[in-house]
């Protein structure tokens, strides 16, 4: 394989949020990529009830879906801003943030709206970018490049290979980087509710022993539940009646959000960290889900890859007319930039999920105490809500 006959400077396989996003951000700086996925590209029908799926956007996250021209091509009317938090605590810890006038926490954002608003760019802007319906059948890897065969024969060189592919990444597999994962023994419940008191853009979170339930507010009175349960727990509340499962839940929360009303049907998943050996290889790079899980607690996930996409596309960028975009020092500087900001995430959400999985001893007042100690202090609040916006 020559440096001179390849066909892309970039081939990523995965057509979600962050392969996407990545893609386009790469194509509208003038290299050359395509985007390969197995399955049909999905075609958005908004729901009155909002999608299950719905993830909360910093303002980091959201600026690099403004490059990739997705952000603008939502709907607004689908998007909802935060404007502030309230945490509470099992034993009377509490803690309250507050973007003030100027400059909100992010946004709660539907999972389809947002893939929906990436493709109306890239129909709009590059028509040929994605492959979908074709799957890797195999790859090589040169000195020089990769070379991809898809299943319908067809061939394809790169000077770098993407997976963003998911937490089950093929692609990892297929270039030998393991990933290690490590359950929570909680299952998260997703479903979205009708309250009859307004949210006022308040984002909110209860921690109780063993579990961790947040409403996270959308568009007109409605809230997303995200509720992470022990594993027989959630079961039991997956089996019950809409109305023996909104009474629980309203007896957990309360009624200082309103009356609530059950109006998607409820999903469940189980809750996993995962750790891979190495995001990087001759020629390869791992970005999103396919590089790192952490708990949904801190509303993370999707910020976290899209921060790798970010990072990523800024190292291929700034190469100006040195290496190619496979060049493994680069990808190391890729490596470097993302191992540490992701370890952290996934080390703080443990520690809070372990420490909050205790029932009695002395954790139960040192987080109730931490959390009214970080309460008072306006200097660390103010720390939490910039790092939440990166």
């Amino acid at each position: 394989m020559s440096k001179q006959n390849r066909d892309l400077d970039v081939l990523i396989v995965g057509a979600g949020i962050t392969g996407v996003a990545l893609a386009l951000v790469l194509h509208q700086a003038g290299l050359r990529v395509t985007v390969v996925d197995h399955a049909p590209l999905p075609v958005f029908v908004p729901s009155p009830g909002f999608d299950q799926r719905i993830y909360a956007m910093s303002q980091a996250s959201a600026a690099f879906l403004g490059r990739a021209g997705g952000w603008q091509r939502m709907d607004p009317l689908r998007v909802q801003a935060i404007c502030a938090m309230a945490v509470k605590g099992d034993r009377g810890g509490k803690l309250s943030l507050d973007s003030g006038e100027e400059r909100g926490m992010g946004w709660i954002v539907e999972s389809g709206a947002m893939l929906e608003g990436l493709l109306s760019s890239q129909r709009q802007c590059a028509p040929g970018l994605i492959r979908a319906n074709f799957s890797v059948d195999h790859v090589e890897v040169y000195d020089l490049g990769v070379k991809v065969t898809l299943n319908t024969g067809v061939t394809l060189t790169a000077d770098l290979l993407v997976a963003a592919d998911g937490v089950n990444s093929v692609m990892r597999s297929r270039m030998g980087i393991g990933a290690h994962f490590y359950p929570y023994g909680q299952t998260a419940i997703v479903a979205n509710y009708q309250t009859d008191r307004p949210h006022d853009g308040v984002a909110r979170q209860w921690f109780f022993p063993g579990e961790i339930l947040a409403l996270l507010p959308l568009p007109e009175s409605r809230v997303s539940l995200v509720w992470s349960a022990q594993a027989d727990h959630a079961r039991a509340l997956m089996e019950m009646t809409v109305a023996e499962r909104t009474t629980e839940l309203q007896n957990k929360v309360g009624y200082g959000v309103g009356n609530l009303q059950e109006i998607s049907r409820p999903a469940a998943f189980e809750l996993r960290r995962m750790e891979v050996e190495r995001w990087i290889g001759p020629r390869f790079a791992l970005v999103g889900d396919a590089a790192h899980g952490v708990h949904p607690m801190a509303g993370q996930g999707l910020n976290l890859g899209l921060q790798d996409a970010a990072c990523l596309a800024e190292v291929l960028l700034q190469r100006g007319m040195g290496p190619d975009c496979g060049d493994l020092s680069m990808l190391r500087r890729y490596e470097r930039a993302r191992q540490e900001p992701v370890a952290a995430m996934q080390g703080l959400t443990r520690g809070l999920s372990s420490m909050f999985s205790q029932a009695t001893g002395p954790w139960v007042g040192l987080r109730n105490w931490g959390m009214n100690r970080v309460d008072g202090w306006n200097g660390v609040k103010n720390y939490l809500i910039h790092h939440a916006n990166q």
